[in-house]
């Protein structure tokens, strides 16, 4: 017997429906979970790394302060007499013109009991009327000052940079405890010292802590191997008094601080049980952040330490209220919505069937976008580029519009490479490509052609010019902005080339080669700028690339001279030596300036094989001249990165006969920002066998104190620019001032280059320069026109 056929129940007919909906449902939610860790975790990381950037910035900035009061203390240990009273004022208020945050410096001397009497009366001479050692006493509003009970020493305030009526003046530092705790630390540990102090006076009372920083300062010559030893051989402190929040505010606004972050910095742990919610901060940079500790670790936060001399600062942070760096949970929400929209829309068979298809899309999309995608920064690549070019030029009749394209390529990435390596070059990239896209719109196209050159299309824009140069612009500066890799802070430029269609080309071959043109012009004027195409940058390339032509064949010619500017020993008005100067005789053209042949040469890679020639020549030349005039001789930051540099200058000696203390090698501040350790090594060696060295241009690029003391160098050459403007400008008078006495600490001399008039010789006499150059003791001249027996003042007068 055949049965007959039932439907199959409502339960088992909507069992898979029910049971892949339920299924949906929980993996939507387990799904928006996960995501929402996820952006947890992301953006903790994002905010890690942007909070311990800013911990890095304000600790660079917290050095800087700290550096300039290092520098005060070299004055003192270097100085062969007494530092006076003026002098003090116009070295502190120089290193602390532009620094807010420094509310006094002033200068502890030493004072034992049998002295006392003579340093106030000294004190009272300088104009502090009723200078007395003074002890304070008392608390809080009470505080006042009383004459200082007699005692074996004193470190009384002597020198300080406020007014000469301030009450502060003859405070014993010794008679506050916390105070002179601080003093002991610095003296026995040989170290900077640092605490949480309340300024004296009432119109003070109101301000938040500050914070009291001092530096040992040590007799000059003196041993300070052993606590022993420091003890014995101190000789003072320098004291220096920050207004700590308002430090860190000018910190943050000169780097342009993410306002994304709110840092909170709180006063150093000092072993006393404090509650969380008690301990306030001594700075915040939000008017609405946490107003302590507890409210910080309630919410996300990164910890941290500010380093201020021997003590350590709290840094937390936390992100800005409503900031980028606040987690959403957008893309969680989203999860959720497209999950339960699925799963309550198709059946199980349908929905398995459209994810299939979804994810077979995405694959070959993802397959396309990688054959068009730079990987290292994600950015579209060359490929895509040019396959966007030729879109978009082919419309160009049609819709009659005009688009421009920016050809960019960094400046001093080179360098980055070199000295952090290819990794750090990576992440510099990967940064570099994040700052161009915040840059542009979502309409234009930017790509990584390779190497560290960039290019984008613009289109879209009334006036093509107009919008490109404000493009242009915007990107040079935010390029120039300082980049933080891990471990360092690098800075770089980017020169940019422009081209625009239809006006410089309408196909992709012209354009491209016009906005090279452009870009070669940016880094000829400079770096760090950009340049629109003309017709003239068509006939300059020609003629680059005959004169390069013509370079080559000088060099194998030998078609190069030298001439020859003397300098003088300003004291007694001698000869002293001579700088080689390289000049090439053109057949046709003449006598070519070396401005217009040694960045060509630089790169044309031939400025290895000239300034080897310029090296022997001015040794040969100058082993012919009287004993004791020496010879000068410049190398370009190029020959610096030759391995056999060291042997070439060994062998034009040797072959020459010209005694190594009479050559001095000049250097440019720009050899010192790369290869640190090997340039070093190569100055020592070259200190080894008598020969000289030479800071040339000091003042006009990246100069820094640390260069002078890491550095072997003999010399400081002061750059022209500060003489020019030095007998009507007085700013320019005092900073050659300050580079004297900073060299005469430093056991160095120095040379003022571009002297023109007698009145700035005389000026620079009185300053202290040691050996002076320029048109009025003579304009460079070839050996042979050389009178080596002529007086300084025939060659005076030969220069009018």
């Amino acid at each position: 017997m055949i049965g007959r056929w039932r439907p199959a129940p409502l339960s088992g007919l909507y069992r898979p429906a029910f049971v892949a909906a339920c299924l949906g449902l929980v993996f939507s939610l387990v799904g928006a979970a996960a995501v929402g860790r996820w952006e947890d975790r992301v953006n903790k990381v994002e905010f890690d790394n942007a909070a311990e950037t800013e911990s890095i910035v304000m600790q660079n900035g917290m050095n800087e302060y700290i550096s300039r009061l290092l520098a005060l203390r070299t004055l003192f240990e270097s100085a062969n007499e007494e530092i006076t009273r003026s002098e003090f004022e116009t070295f502190s208020g120089r290193l602390f013109e532009h620094h807010p945050g420094m509310l006094r410096i002033a200068w502890l001397p030493r004072i034992n009991r049998k002295e006392r009497a003579e340093y106030e009366a000294a004190a009272i001479a300088d104009g502090v009327s009723g200078y007395r050692i003074k002890s304070l006493q008392g608390q809080g509003q009470d505080q006042g000052f009383a004459t200082a009970p007699q005692s074996d020493e004193y470190f009384p305030i002597f020198y300080s940079t406020q007014p000469k009526t301030s009450v502060v003046y003859g405070m014993d530092y010794a008679t506050v405890p916390e105070r002179r705790a601080a003093l002991e630390r610095a003296r026995d540990n040989d170290r900077i010292a640092s605490l949480r102090a309340e300024l004296y006076g009432p119109k003070e009372g109101g301000q938040l802590p500050n914070v009291l920083v001092v530096v040992p300062v040590y007799a000059k010559g003196t041993s300070r191997e052993t606590v022993a030893d420091r003890r014995r051989n101190l000789a003072g402190f320098v004291v220096g008094v920050f207004d700590l929040p308002l430090l860190l505010q000018s910190i943050r606004t000169t780097t342009a601080a993410s306002p994304a972050i709110s840092v909170n910095v709180y006063p150093p742990f000092s072993g006393r049980i404090v509650s969380l919610a008690q301990s306030m901060p001594d700075f915040s940079s939000a008017t609405a952040a946490p107003q302590s500790m507890g409210d910080v670790a309630r919410g996300v936060h990164w910890s941290g330490n500010l380093r201020i001399g021997d003590t350590d600062w709290q840094v937390h942070a936390i992100p800005t209220i409503g900031g980028p760096l606040e987690t959403a949970y957008d893309r969680a929400l989203t999860v959720l919505i497209v999950g339960m929209l699925l799963t309550l829309s198709l059946a199980t068979y349908l929905m398995l069937a459209s994810r299939n298809s979804r994810r077979l899309s995405l694959a070959n999309r993802r397959v396309l976008e990688l054959a068009q995608t730079d990987i290292l920064t994600g950015l579209p690549n060359r490929a895509f580029f040019l396959a966007r070019l030729d879109e978009i030029n082919s419309q160009l009749e049609e819709s009659g519009l005009t688009f421009s394209i920016l050809m960019l390529d960094l400046d001093r990435f080179k360098n980055v490479n070199d000295s952090l390596g290819h990794g750090a070059g990576d992440v510099l990239l990967r940064q570099v490509a994040q700052r161009l896209k915040s840059a542009l719109r979502e309409s234009d196209v930017l790509a990584r052609l390779g190497g560290d050159e960039f290019a984008i299309i613009q289109e879209g824009c009334e006036d093509q010019r107009v919008c490109s140069t404000e493009l242009a612009a915007r990107i040079a500066k935010l390029v120039a902005e300082p980049f933080l890799l891990p471990g360092h802070r690098v800075e770089i430029g980017t020169s940019i080339g422009i081209a625009i269609a239809p006006d410089h080309g309408n196909n992709q071959e012209q354009l491209l080669k016009k906005a090279d043109l452009a870009l070669y012009r940016s880094k000829s004027a400079g770096r760090n700028c950009f340049t629109i195409y003309d017709e003239a940058m068509s006939a300059e390339l020609e003629a680059r690339n005959t004169l390069e032509g013509d370079l080559r064949d000088a060099i194998a010619r030998c078609q190069f001279e030298l001439h020859y500017q003397p300098f003088v020993d300003v004291t007694d008005g001698g000869r002293r030596g001579f700088e080689a100067l390289v000049r090439w005789r053109h057949p046709s053209r003449g006598l070519i300036p070396p401005d217009q042949f040694i960045p060509l040469a630089e790169e044309a890679g031939l400025i290895v094989p000239l300034g080897e020639w310029v090296l022997r020549r001015a040794c040969a030349d100058a082993a012919t001249w009287p004993a004791d005039l020496m010879v000068a001789v410049n190398l370009s930051p190029i020959q610096f990165k030759e391995a056999e540099l060291f042997e070439v200058i060994s062998a034009a000696l040797r072959d020459s006969g010209l005694p190594p203390e009479r050559l001095e090698i000049e250097i440019t501040e720009s050899v010192l920002l790369e290869r640190g350790v090997e340039n070093l090594a190569f100055m020592e060696r070259l200190k080894s066998i008598g020969v000289e060295l030479a800071l040339d241009d000091f003042g006009t690029g990246y100069s820094s104190l640390s260069y002078l003391t890491a550095f072997p160098f003999d010399k400081i050459k002061i750059d022209k620019s500060f003489i020019r403007n030095l007998t009507h400008q007085p700013r320019s008078s005092a900073i050659i001032s300050s580079i004297v006495t900073l060299a005469r600490g430093l056991d160095m001399a120095v040379t003022a280059e571009g002297v023109e008039t007698r009145e700035e010789f005389e000026r620079l006499a009185a300053l202290g320069v040691n050996f002076a150059q320029g048109y009025l003791f003579g304009r460079p001249q070839p050996v042979d026109r050389i009178e080596f027996g002529a007086s300084v003042q025939s060659s005076q007068r030969d220069a009018a």
